[in-house]
């Protein structure tokens, strides 16, 4: 990282920019849970996968863990159901 001060003759406090070295559109590290998806699935083709590979299994992951996490709610009782059916 790299630190540019900047300061005026007329302002006695200068100011400290900090820039970083990756772009700002530049997507956030993988998790670690993310990596080993991409690991396991690279594993499974034997192969290693490409960007635009990865990022449509990705997605299709994604959606699948929306369905379970939808499906998991109908089918998981609240506590309020649960005392009623008691």
């Amino acid at each position: 990282m790299q630190e540019i001060t900047t300061g005026d003759s007329s302002v006695v406090n200068a100011t400290t920019v900090k820039l970083n070295a990756e772009p700002l559109d530049a997507s956030p590290p993988a998790t670690k849970k993310e990596s080993a998806a991409r690991a396991a699935l690279a594993a499974r083709a034997g192969r290693t996968l490409t960007d635009l590979e990865w990022d449509r299994a990705r997605e299709r992951l994604l959606e699948f863990v929306s369905i379970l996490r939808a499906w998991h709610q109908e089918v998981t009782p609240t506590g309020f159901e649960v005392g009623k059916a008691a």
